[in-house]
């Protein structure tokens, strides 16, 4: 990745914008997500049934690949 300028002249949102990733917030963004995951996310959700649970297990399950754990559950 590439490392992002401090400058007022240009926002880090926007210069995540440029470098593919979507920011959390326009300013002071804490969090980027792939421009290319948001898109086969979308794939994903327009061409399957409705299963959040299964769709949360797959997301945890793609994250704990990457070296990410998710802490917390919310269970109904």
């Amino acid at each position: 990745m590439d490392d992002l300028a401090v400058c007022p002249c240009a926002p880090v949102a926007l210069q995540l914008l440029q470098m593919g990733y979507f920011p959390s917030a326009p300013l002071g963004p804490t969090l980027a997500v792939s421009l290319q995951l948001l898109s086969l996310v979308r794939q994903v959700f327009m061409h399957m049934p409705p299963n959040i649970s299964a769709w949360c297990e797959s997301l945890e399950a793609y994250l704990a690949s990457m070296g990410y754990k998710v802490d917390t559950k919310v269970c109904a």
